[in-house]
C-alpha cells in the first residue's frame, strides 16, 4: 500500500553518552526530522541535529626538551569541550505498526547515513614554554572543527496519542564510516556514542 503525499515533522530531545576512551562526556541535544511515507512501513527521512558541548579533562604530563636543562618536568590538565551536529539521511521500517497507525504501539528501525561535524575546543590549565618543554601530540591547544560519516542505527517505538500526533522514544548510535585523524583528538576512534530520544511527531496527509 503506496501512501499519497504523506510526510511527518518530528523533534526530540536527546541524552547523548560519548564513550570513547579519554573522551568520556554526557550532553543534551535536539532533533529535527522530515518522514516522507513511500508506504505504511517504509519510510525515507531527512533529519539535523545539534548537541551542545560535553566537557572531559585529562592529565597529561609536560616533559623538558634538554635533558641536561635544570627545569622540571610537571604535570597539566587538558580541559576539553567538544560538541557534535549532524544531517543524516535514510530509511525507517515499522517492525509492527504503521505510520498512521491508531491507538497502538508502533515499533520501527532506522538505517542511513550522516555527516558529522565535531566541534573541539582544548584549552590549558597553565601557559606552558614550548621552547621549553615538550607536550603530547594529542593534546593540541586551541578551536578545531572536524568531519566524519557515519552510519546511523536505532531502534524505536511509538504511540499514538491524539490525531496525527505521536510521542516516540528511540536508542540510537553512530557507527564511524571513514577516517579523518584530528591532532586534537585524544582518540580518533570518535564517535562511540549512545543517544536516547524522546520526541513528538505530526503526521499530515
Amino acid at each position: 500500500m503506496y501512501a499519497q503525499q504523506a510526510v511527518s515533522v518530528g523533534t526530540n530531545l536527546s541524552l547523548l553518552r560519548n564513550f570513547t576512551k579519554q573522551q568520556n562526556f554526557t550532553t543534551i541535544g535536539q532533533t529535527v526530522e522530515v518522514d516522507l511515507h513511500m508506504t505504511s512501513q517504509w519510510s525515507l527521512y531527512s533529519l539535523v541535529s545539534y548537541h551542545v558541548k560535553g566537557k572531559y579533562d585529562n592529565t597529561l604530563l609536560a616533559t623538558k626538551r634538554d635533558p641536561l636543562s635544570s627545569a622540571q618536568d610537571f604535570d597539566f590538565t587538558n580541559i576539553s569541550r567538544l560538541g557534535y551536529n549532524q544531517f543524516s539521511i535514510g530509511l525507517k521500517h515499522y517492525l509492527q505498526g504503521a505510520y498512521n497507525s491508531e491507538g497502538l504501539l508502533n515499533l520501527y528501525g532506522t538505517a542511513g547515513l550522516g555527516l558529522l561535524t565535531g566541534r573541539l575546543e582544548n584549552r590549558f590549565s597553565q601557559s606552558i614554554d614550548t621552547a621549553v618543554y615538550l607536550i603530547p601530540t594529542q593534546a593540541v591547544e586551541g578551536d578545531h572543527k572536524f568531519r566524519r560519516l557515519t552510519l546511523d542505527i536505532a531502534l524505536g517505538a511509538e504511540v499514538d496519542v491524539a490525531s496525527s500526533f505521536y510521542i516516540y522514544g528511540e536508542v540510537k548510535t553512530w557507527l564511524k564510516a571513514s577516517t579523518n585523524p584530528s591532532p586534537y583528538l585524544y582518540n580518533n576512534k570518535t564517535p562511540e556514542v549512545l543517544l536516547l530520544n524522546v520526541g513528538v511527531r505530526i503526521l499530515f496527509e
